[in-house]
């Protein structure tokens, strides 16, 4: 069959179960099974996979059928223009996370060059504290995480983006046992109400990690202990940025401003959702 074939073959499979967007679905993966760019789909239609190449779109594919996300399937994910590599300890990244990326450079302006020691809470797969440290060059950092394995590729991913020499890896609670203080700290935290559960989609509650979904019962738990945890992390003059979920600005400003803390600026998603906060610490606290 020629990529033509397949992917008719595999948009009509897609429309049966009552996928969306089948069309750049099956390019998608095509592109992926084939290890090929998606524009090699689209510029060579009558190209015929070999049999290995076969085999692993009809696997990838039926695979993709049952509901288990491209980027698991692959076991990679893109973000900030970078690959990260995934396993089942890892959260699949999502590009909203992508402003706090964005959240850290707005506060760095011109000053980008500069040893900025950064910590990231939580760090998963790493893609938070890597994308930063590619953008950062002079800058050194540290992810931890409460799962070995997490770590593990996260430390792989460092190693695949070229910003091992400057990062580390350590196990820790939020924080817990840390003594060094850091000029940027980063968290995406577990934020999901367990209240709200039911509402997921299956493929979330199937391939991502419970522990870096839920956040107690109104899923403000995380918050509460990085807003008395990250004090004691913070060099003074610090910068800390968080990622929230839909609705949680007013409650997640009101747990840091009790510990001293002052809103900086809010960053919202294409939707216009406020999803990231920035704090510093109050200068009168």
């Amino acid at each position: 069959m020629t990529l033509t074939e397949w992917r008719k073959a595999i948009e009509g499979a897609m429309i049966q179960v009552g996928f969306s967007q089948t069309s750049q679905e099956a390019k998608w993966l095509l592109g992926a099974a084939i290890n090929r760019e998606g524009a090699f789909i689209t510029l060579n239609p009558s190209y015929t996979p070999t049999p290995l190449e076969e085999k692993t779109i009809q696997d990838w594919l039926a695979r993709r059928l049952k509901g288990e996300p491209l980027s698991r399937i692959k076991g990679m994910r893109e973000f900030w223009s970078l690959p990260f590599q995934l396993n089942e300890h890892t959260l699949d990244p999502r590009p909203e996370s992508e402003l706090i990326i964005e959240a850290v450079l707005k506060w760095i302006g011109p000053c980008s060059k500069e040893p900025w020691r950064l910590l990231d809470l939580g760090t998963g797969s790493g893609c938070l504290l890597i994308s930063l440290l590619h953008e950062l060059k002079n800058a050194s950092g540290m992810g931890v995480d409460i799962e070995e394995k997490a770590l593990s590729m996260a430390q792989k991913n460092a190693e695949l983006n070229g910003v091992l020499p400057r990062a580390h890896f350590q196990i820790s609670n939020w924080g817990e046992g840390i003594r060094e203080k850091f000029d940027i700290i980063v968290s995406n935290p577990p934020y999901i109400p367990l209240q709200e559960k039911e509402t997921l989609e299956k493929a979330v509650l199937a391939y991502d990690p419970a522990q870096a979904l839920f956040g107690g019962e109104n899923g403000l738990d995380c918050y509460a202990l990085l807003a008395k945890t990250i004090p004691h992390l913070l060099a003074p003059k610090g910068l800390v940025v968080l990622e929230i979920g839909m609705g949680q600005s007013a409650s997640v400003t009101s747990l840091f401003q009790e510990r001293g803390f002052q809103r900086l600026f809010v960053l919202k998603d294409l939707q216009g959702i406020e999803r990231t906060l920035a704090f510093e610490m109050n200068p009168t606290s």
